[in-house]
């Protein structure tokens, strides 16, 4: 007999989980808000994001009947439940040894059969969820509110981050980056995207800190080494796209305090090469940890097979086209404004068709409306002012690239709608930015200083 997803003791519990995470979250909050006081969006950042899991939890029960968060959770129970039956196969699971011979053991045990076990990138998300599994009781609900908590730290650090250069638009920061709905919707529940953005998160604030404004290097190492770990083992594209961005950001920073425009502009396209090819190189380096996303002919043909799936007749009105894609460099350059546009502003609101879509579709309109603004303003005077601060470069970089990508390959809008939320925080940071003028500064250490003046002010004046 099929054990059920939850039973009356979950809900009993829940509220107990809920609380002691309540309990620590103030209890950080209180030791830190009166030296730093943007630690007053802490305890409703995490509140917000785990009630959005909460939901998540809700919609895929009772809106779907079934999907990916719920057979995460049945897949990682039946996993940790082998640690009481034979802790060897366990760890080796865990490990990532998903043979046949530790897949008959779960047959022989009663335990028969975790799914995704013939896709290692999804089953990456089943192992990672175990210790949350184990910790829960089995507890589907308390387990998604602790898969929450924990990811909450990555998203977090980047809030910090983004506040300590921009200081005096700490509040649009925490729009962008802790209260952006489908971010918290889809980046919350036991899913690929609540541990890919988080670790996305990690990498931001690691690159930083490690090559930009060192601190504590050996905790950032390790930290960073980790966040590639689990994005590679889940969504090796997300690496494939931040990379450049990254590169050019830590190198571009080398010239940022350049006072001369005109030079500083004329630097800029030979560090930009530079960054390419450094990019290129590292992306040769985990050639063969990023699998299908390894080579330019691999990428191009997982392009053509994903887009391909994704727009069979069985997705009905869920699916859109931007026409054949023949595989080649040429042929994805030509469908770039198009693929651009459908990867980080679709579905419109004439694409929906149900109540899931229309919050993603008022979301795009949003983003799309102030992106127009923007450039309104800012006038052919848009890329100048990009690349004249290296946040603004890595933010616009990695959304072109993960927007495009997207755009290539992901012609359903219900994968879209989860796909993209990595996206969208580093593009509304891109508008807020430079929607405030603050994109001139583009000093870090002056912009540090303000940052400390900014805290000062806002404690004394309290």
């Amino acid at each position: 007999m099929e054990e059920p997803l939850y039973s009356g003791i979950d809900f009993v519990m829940l509220p107990f989980y809920v609380a002691i995470i309540f309990f620590f979250a103030r209890r950080v909050q209180n030791l830190n808000q009166d030296s730093n006081p943007l630690y007053k969006y802490y305890t409703r950042g995490l509140m917000a994001k785990i009630l959005a899991g909460f939901l998540v939890c809700l919609i895929y029960i009772f809106y779907y009947g079934g999907g990916d968060t719920i057979g995460y959770f049945v897949s990682s129970r039946l996993v940790s439940k082998m640690l009481f039956v034979d802790p060897e196969v366990y760890f080796s699971v865990m490990a990532g040894n998903l043979t046949i011979e530790n897949l008959n053991v779960y047959y022989t045990k009663g335990l028969c059969c975790p799914d995704y076990y013939r896709d290692a990138q999804s089953f990456a998300v089943v192992r990672f969820a175990s210790p949350f599994i184990l910790l829960s009781g089995y507890n589907f609900f308390a387990a998604t509110a602790l898969f929450a908590w924990v990811s909450y730290s990555g998203i977090w650090r980047m809030f910090m981050l983004f506040c300590r250069l921009f200081p005096s638009i700490s509040g649009k920061i925490a729009t962008s980056i802790l209260f952006i709905p489908s971010v918290m919707f889809w980046g919350s529940a036991i899913l690929k995207d609540t541990i890919t953005f988080s670790s996305l998160c990690w990498v931001t604030v690691s690159v930083y800190h490690l090559f930009i404004k060192p601190e504590r290097r050996i905790s950032h190492a390790i930290s960073l080494a980790i966040a590639v770990y689990l994005i590679i083992s889940i969504k090796p594209y997300i690496f494939v796209a931040i990379l450049p961005g990254a590169t050019i950001w830590v190198l571009y920073n080398r010239i940022s305090a350049i006072s001369n425009p005109i030079i500083r502009l004329s630097v800029a396209p030979v560090i930009l090469l530079i960054g390419l090819g450094i990019s290129t190189l590292l992306f040769s380096t985990f050639s063969e940890s990023l699998g299908d996303y390894g080579s330019v002919d691999k990428a191009l043909n997982k392009a053509v097979v994903t887009k391909n799936d994704l727009t069979r007749d069985a997705y009905g009105q869920n699916s859109f086209d931007i026409g054949e894609i023949d595989g080649s460099v040429s042929g994805l350059l030509v469908k770039f404004p198009e693929a651009y546009m459908a990867g980080m502003f679709r579905p419109y609101l004439w694409d929906v068709t149900n109540p899931v879509m229309l919050m993603s579709a008022l979301e795009n309109s949003f983003l799309l409306l102030m992106f127009i603004r923007l450039l309104l303003r800012s006038g052919p005077g848009f890329f100048i002012r990009v690349f004249s601060n290296p946040v603004l470069i890595f933010c616009f970089v990695f959304t072109l690239f993960f927007a495009f990508a997207l755009g290539i390959t992901t012609a359903n809008f219900g994968a879209l709608v989860r796909y993209k939320i990595p996206a969208i925080p580093f593009f509304l940071l891109m508008i807020y930015i430079m929607d405030s003028g603050k994109d001139k500064a583009i000093n870090l250490e002056e912009s540090e200083s303000e940052s400390q003046t900014t805290s000062y002010e806002v404690v004394e004046t309290k």
